[in-house]
């Protein structure tokens, strides 16, 4: 039997939980954030190649490896739904972000001496979908190393089985970023330059997923609260025998 080693974060369906909520938002919050900013339809039928990819990944989830709870579980799911909308919103700023600098800026191009997907007259929206679909597909694959870790993702090893068909079904979307020219769902491949930028742009968005994840957390678990209210009841104890009033203290210091 699986045990989960915190209260929602480390639980084969907790983490799926966070996982999914997670997911939801960010392609919903981060297409629509696309199509009402630069006008841009994300291609449906790539869509559901991304959740077929995923699908198949996280299927492999019941085989990992977890460590035992040291105290009581419970479902939380207050706590489970603001994590992964807090993740999945993260995430979607990071795809919104990527398309601003290679549609509105020449970064990448400067920078990697990659073909420029920069707004011109004749916009290559096909090449900016298969962009898209691979920073898209490869960092939210990624989350479920983020969710399913109560530590560093990098540091609680998951089962083989579960990197494997991560990196199958990543191999797989690049290759469709790269070489797909398909006009039904209109993507054309953007080579092997911009694969990469998408990588490692991801690669570096990886990271404080893990940050976000450890903040979230000690602040749902009400630690920080009372970290609060702790340091308002020392400043009153010292402000207070000197006459002073609190609450025009923290009028003047506020931003």
């Amino acid at each position: 039997m699986l045990v989960s080693s915190s209260p929602y974060a480390n639980h084969p369906d907790s983490c799926l939980q966070i996982y999914a909520v997670s997911i939801t938002i960010r392609i919903v919050l981060g297409f629509m954030l696309l199509a009402l900013i630069w006008e841009f339809d994300f291609p449906p039928f790539m869509v559901l190649i991304i959740a077929i990819l995923n699908e198949g990944t996280i299927m492999t989830i019941s085989k990992d490896r977890v460590k035992p709870s040291p105290l009581p579980d419970s479902w939380k799911l207050v706590e489970i739904f603001t994590t992964g909308v807090v993740l999945g919103g993260y995430l979607a700023m990071t795809t919104v972000i990527f398309f601003w600098a290679a549609y509105k800026t020449d970064f990448f191009p400067r920078i990697f001496h990659v073909k420029s997907l920069e707004k011109t007259a004749q916009d290559d929206f096909q090449m900016l979908a298969s962009a898209v679909f691979l920073q898209v597909s490869t960092i939210s694959q990624a989350l479920i190393f983020v969710t399913r870790s109560r530590s560093w993702s990098f540091v609680e090893r998951p089962n083989f089985l579960l990197v494997f068909a991560f990196l199958v079904a990543q191999l797989i979307a690049t290759l469709i970023a790269v070489y797909a020219d398909w006009a039904f769902t209109s993507i054309n491949g953007i080579g092997w330059g911009w694969a990469g930028i998408g990588w490692l742009y991801n690669l570096v968005f990886y990271f404080p997923l893990d940050i976000i994840k450890f903040f979230t957390r000690y602040a749902l678990s009400g630690q920080a609260w009372d970290l609060v209210i702790e340091q308002r009841g020392h400043v009153e104890m010292v402000v207070k025998p000197k006459g002073l009033d609190i609450d025009t203290i923290q009028q003047s210091y506020t931003v």
